[in-house]
């Protein structure tokens, strides 16, 4: 049985609950859409460091010839770990790479990240071509986006990595991916599959009209215009509260490779909740990792973002995320880790700006982080029995 996510749009996540029990996603037309994960299998993630030289040493990076770093070997090293779970490593290495930086431990390090980025991707060739077959032999014509589709902006194949292959399909093609993908007895295609375009992004037939193919290999696949491929990523980096900055990197190697017939009329036509939110990601770009948006509507002063917002995303850089760490539902009860659980679990000022739908003004953010925080507790507190009851139903299967 194939393991595959499923994702109905136009809701495309759904929002963390305070108290989140994390689980290892992955799931089958059976239904077994998750198991819970021990705390020793979850891999370690770095403590605090410092969000700005994470800013500083990714600055550019994405260009074919990036500037050089300027940061001392210890920084590096500092940064390193932090560099490798976030998966810009290879970013890194190429900025440093004809530097005295690379002949340290931490460049090597950082030379092996890019290395294992570019043989993975060859891998995830394979698996992407897998899934298309199994897909197009049940007459099924997906697209493909984020991930893969946009790791093929950069440079070269081990600045960025990339895990499972988003794979959006018609709503009436739903069901028969879900089922043969689920059927498929290989090895593992990675799929996170989703039905339809998100709310507000326009309907199916005519977002797809605009898609186009590109090479993989001998052999093409079907991706969104960049205007559709933008206005996708940015609500995406905004829910996750841009915690990582891969993501953001994503925005600017797309701003800085939009050709001359980009259509800003049409992708501003869209509500103006979205719109604002591409504006706030691509200045985001700009303002924190000095990307080139000089082709924008956006690329005047009076653009420029609430100071909160950079500092946000600095902030966010700066600290391991809750989804990387062990659930509260699992953590010891020792005072010093459920305070860390807590902080980390703590609202992101640009998560519940986007959740709430409120403005992306300079007002306070700490009113609705307190609303957020209560009303995701409240909701935590009310299912914990059944939460509960459902741990103590695996640990005696």
């Amino acid at each position: 049985m194939q393991r595959i996510r499923s994702t109905i749009c136009p809701r495309l996540h759904g929002p963390p609950d305070l108290w989140e029990e994390e689980v290892l996603q992955g799931g089958s037309a059976g239904g077994q859409y998750g198991v819970f994960a021990e705390p020793e299998l979850l891999s370690p993630v770095p403590q605090r460091v410092d969000g700005a030289s994470i800013a500083e040493v990714l600055h550019g990076s994405w260009r074919v010839a990036p500037p050089p770093v300027t940061v001392s070997s210890e920084t590096l090293e500092t940064l390193n770990a932090r560099l490798q779970a976030t998966g810009t490593g290879g970013l890194v290495w190429s900025r440093i790479r004809h530097s005295d930086l690379a002949e340290t431990e931490a460049g090597a390090s950082l030379h092996d990240a890019y290395r294992v980025h570019t043989l993975d991707a060859l891998r995830h060739d394979e698996r992407l071509k897998g899934a298309l077959h199994v897909l197009e032999t049940a007459g099924v014509q997906p697209v493909l986006a984020k991930g893969w589709s946009v790791a093929r902006s950069y440079p070269s194949r081990g600045l960025r990595p990339f895990g499972d292959h988003d794979l959006f399909v018609a709503p009436v093609e739903f069901l028969a991916a879900e089922t043969a993908l689920a059927a498929y007895q290989g090895e593992s295609l990675m799929v996170d599959l989703h039905m339809g375009v998100p709310a507000g992004r326009g309907d199916w037939a005519s977002v797809q009209a605009r898609t186009h193919e590109v090479e993989l290999g001998e052999r093409a696949v079907r991706v969104f215009a960049p205007e559709d491929q933008l206005g996708l990523l940015g609500p995406h980096l905004l829910f996750h509260g841009a915690w990582r900055p891969l993501w953001l990197c994503d925005i600017a190697v797309l701003v800085e490779s939009l050709s001359g017939d980009f259509d800003w009329d049409y992708l501003c036509s869209r509500p103006k909740r979205q719109v604002d939110e591409v504006r706030v990601v691509v200045r985001l770009a700009h303002e924190v990792l000095g990307a080139d948006i000089g082709r924008t509507p956006w690329a005047d002063s009076n653009h420029r973002l609430p100071a909160w917002l950079p500092k946000a995303t600095l902030a966010a850089w700066s600290d391991e995320h809750y989804s990387t760490t062990t659930s509260i539902m699992l953590t010891e009860a020792r005072v010093r880790t459920v305070l860390r659980s807590l902080r980390l679990r703590w609202p992101n000022p640009i998560e519940v700006t986007h959740r709430w739908g409120m403005p992306y003004n300079a007002l306070s953010r700490l009113p609705l982080q307190l609303w957020d925080a209560t009303v995701r507790t409240a909701r935590a507190v009310g299912g914990a029995p059944a939460r509960l009851g459902g741990r103590k139903r695996l640990s005696e299967s």
